[in-house]
């Protein structure tokens, strides 16, 4: 029996993205013929779909993903961007199966946008807000966090940002040791309270993601330099890789700062660590806080404090047994934060009106 054709598209996500490519893609293929338009030079690993590249710049890439959208043959097309709903739209609108999978809670990150100007933000966001409406009103919705429900009318399925089935096994800490980061490496996201927690543990930081914008690294590095750390950027890996080299450190790091975004989500990289066995040094908001206070080796951190971030890198090197008790409860984390391929599929299933 010949597979449906699904096209999933992202024209701004890194071709390696985890929610994509390691989770979403590898779920949906058992059902379907997966066409994944991304970037150059695509995903490191491309088995299981067939890719469709995207080449130039933003704008370049955008008119390419638009045009994607709008052939015909597809039995659903699945976007991961907020720009790509125009294209979407215009074929939803034709009655052609059309899902949208909201990563981020875009209203909320549009009021801290550096690349917008402050007194255009809120009306930034109220357009947001607006296309999200749209949207609703033609095309399936997938979230990837509860908090999210708020920006719509009626429910859409949650379909949780949680662990793939391949995350290594805790293993012995790295000698010598390093604090980690996973994910996209930004201001608001913490990098320089990375540097700060490495610096009052003593140990080397390693970060493994996406330097936004690259101009960011010359003042990063500045800042290790000044407080004695060994920083190491490793740029975005393919996601098992990078859980494989965050596997042997000390601990994770999640240092977001306090923000609409952010406030009330589990950032992806909390569950991540303690699946491998880390404990985790992550700001003290409500989402990160209600998802995983019951677990050992957690410490909340004041979000956007330095010298919290500080003493904290200093109680985890002070604490060195807190590793061994992390790892005792990682196959718990994996049964609770298990990725929801039914929930997925069925979705899926339904967008396409199977």
């Amino acid at each position: 029996m010949t597979k449906p054709r699904l096209l999933v598209v992202t024209s701004v996500h890194h071709p390696d993205d985890a929610r994509i490519r390691s989770k979403l893609i590898p779920t949906l293929s058992r059902e379907w013929e997966v066409t994944y338009a991304a970037s150059e030079p695509g995903p490191t690993d491309k088995s299981g779909l067939d890719w469709a590249p995207l080449t130039g710049n933003r704008l370049q890439r955008l008119r390419q993903a638009a045009r994607l959208i709008n052939r015909e043959g597809w039995d659903l097309v699945a976007l991961h961007d907020p720009e790509l709903l125009i294209p979407g739209l215009y074929r939803a609108r034709r009655g052609e199966p059309t899902l949208f999978d909201l990563h981020e809670n875009l209203p909320a990150q549009l009021l801290t946008r550096e690349g917008i100007p402050s007194v255009l933000r809120p009306v930034a966001s109220w357009v947001a807000r607006w296309v999200l409406r749209m949207a609703e009103a033609s095309m399936a919705i997938t979230l990837a966090e509860p908090g999210y429900r708020t920006l719509f009318r009626a429910e859409h399925p949650v379909i949780a940002n949680y662990l793939p089935p391949d995350v290594p096994e805790p293993r012995p800490p790295a000698d010598p040791p390093y604090l980690a980061y996973l994910g996209d490496i930004t201001v608001v996201r913490g990098a320089f309270l990375a540097v700060e927690a490495a610096a009052g543990a003593g140990q080397a930081l390693v970060m493994v993601g996406r330097v936004s914008p690259p101009a960011l690294v010359g003042p990063l590095e500045r800042r290790a330099e000044e407080l004695g750390v060994e920083l190491r950027l490793l740029g975005p890996k393919p996601h098992r890789e990078a859980l494989e080299i965050v596997a042997s450190a000390t601990a994770g790091l999640s240092p977001l700062f306090d923000i609409g975004n952010y406030r009330y989500s589990l950032p992806t990289k909390v569950p991540e660590y303690l699946a491998l066995g880390l404990p985790v040094l992550a700001s003290d908001l409500p989402g990160t806080r209600d998802a995983v206070a019951e677990f050992d080796g957690v410490t909340f951190v004041t979000p956007g404090d330095a010298a919290a971030w500080v003493e904290a890198g200093r109680a985890l090197a002070d604490d060195p047994s807190v590793r061994e008790r992390t790892a005792a409860q990682a196959a718990e984390v994996k049964r609770r934060f298990t990725w929801p391929e039914d929930v997925v599929l069925s979705a899926y299933r339904r967008a396409a009106r199977r």
